[in-house]
């Protein structure tokens, strides 16, 4: 008898294992050819972003500049990225997305090479701020593309299989670049020289990106997406959903930007890393992700779009009391790689739930608030995360990034536990009608 029940458990769990991947590659196949082809190029684009994510910092260092101008050149990213995004949607619901997608793919190659060659703090955060502002057409321009390439019946899949090709250009990135420049370093005995041209690699592998582009066939704007506005009518009717969006976004980014870009020189710091190591450690926690933003639709299914981006990101907070503490190298590293697949398992929900609420309208707008809110936070907190690191350390910052995280759970929970409902016999969860403040 005992050995009947044993074997039903595996065969019940293996049964429901092949039921869900199964559903899942379904969904997948659902892609359109212009979201596949969109995918490709963001993945080709991640790299290139992860390079410079991974090495700018330490090649900064390294020609020392001090943790405090390296935040305010990070954050001068952000700064092009603010200024711009809102310009963006407007200008990317009014016209075709390719030739806007093609333009921002050189422009942001051009920029980041400007980065690479000069070694003046003001033209490197001149630079990096015509870079963000080139980027931002990219980025903007992604939710406004899947919701005109998908149907609600794939559409939670697409947007977390992007942000899972993000994660897996990270992978690659991150891993290629750290031994790239380990290996050019110790062959030319000059580390920065290492930097420089792995950086300059990153970019040419973004500029591949413009292949897929080209192979995209976007049609024009709908008549209601083309409708966009800013008026004193629509602020009247929909401001409070706008603010909530912004908010919610906000807060989280504000607690980011304070140390997610200096996790690099946490390592190197406090453990005394080599950049090969440090990209090793950054493809691990980047596949963490992957997995974790690939889980996100079945547990959607589950526990709706709101509570799976809060009880996420709470899970996710013991992990960075344990990072700011940890001057244990295992320790720090699980740590770092349970934290980051927990606490970005949500961003591509976040950017999801904005578009379902979002009228076929202002999908661009509300797509540009978005990352409005997340660089303007970073735009800010960057720069004081520099200066708070250089003159308290990591853990006093690590610390007052969880307050913020936790700040950040609550008001998000608190502003769209409504939004969705869990329906006798319907299929998970269903999004309810906007409310405004």
């Amino acid at each position: 008898m005992s050995d009947l029940s044993e074997n039903k458990l595996p065969v019940g769990i293996g049964t429901r294992l092949h039921r869900g991947v199964r559903d899942y590659l379904d969904h997948v196949k659902l892609f359109s050819k212009n979201a596949r082809l969109y995918l490709f190029g963001s993945f080709l684009i991640g790299i290139n972003f992860q390079v410079f994510l991974l090495l700018l910092n330490l090649y900064l260092k390294e020609i020392g500049f001090l943790e405090s101008d390296i935040g305010l050149v990070a954050s001068s990213r952000a700064v092009g990225m603010t200024m711009m995004a809102i310009p963006a949607g407007l200008l990317l619901s009014r016209i075709r997305l390719k030739p806007i997608l093609i333009a921002s793919c050189i422009l942001f190659a051009v920029f980041s090479y400007c980065i690479v060659s000069f070694k003046t703090f003001l033209l490197l955060a001149s630079f990096s701020v015509l870079s963000g502002m080139a980027f931002s057409f990219y980025r903007v321009a992604a939710g406004p593309f899947y919701m005109r390439n998908s149907t609600p019946v794939e559409r939670t899949y697409l947007f977390s299989f992007s942000f899972g090709t993000n994660l897996l250009a990270g992978m690659v990135g991150a891993v290629s670049a750290g031994r790239l420049a380990a290996v050019i370093g110790e062959r030319t005995g000059d580390l920065v020289l290492g930097y420089q041209y792995t950086l300059c690699a990153g970019i040419l592998v973004g500029l591949l990106a413009m292949i897929p582009f080209v192979m995209i066939k976007s049609s024009r704007p709908s008549v209601e997406e083309r409708r966009i506005s800013l008026s004193r009518t629509r602020l009247r009717e929909r401001g409070g959903f706008y603010l909530k969006i912004f908010a919610t976004n906000f807060i989280i980014g504000s607690g980011a930007g304070l140390i997610i870009p200096f996790l690099n020189l946490y390592f190197r710091d406090r453990f005394d890393l080599a950049p090969d190591t440090i990209g090793l450690f950054y493809s691990v926690v980047h596949f963490s992700m992957l997995t974790g933003s690939l889980a996100g639709p079945v547990l959607v299914k589950r526990f709706g779009l709101v509570r799976t981006v809060v009880i996420t990101q709470l899970m996710s907070i013991p992990f960075m009391a344990a990072l700011s503490y940890a001057y244990f190298l295992p320790l720090a590293f699980v740590a770092f790689v349970m934290r980051g697949g927990l606490m970005n398992l949500g961003v591509p929900l976040v950017t999801n739930l904005g578009m379902e609420l979002a009228r076929k309208d202002e999908q661009g707008l509300v797509g540009a608030l978005l990352m409005v809110a997340w660089t303007s936070s970073w735009m800010v907190s960057t720069a004081i995360g520099g200066s708070l690191i250089e003159h308290y350390g990591y853990t006093v910052t690590m610390n007052i990034t969880i307050v913020i995280y936790v700040i950040s759970s609550v008001v998000f929970f608190t502003l769209f536990r409504r939004t969705e409902a869990h329906r006798q016999g319907a299929p998970g969860w269903v999004i309810t009608r906007e409310e405004t403040i």
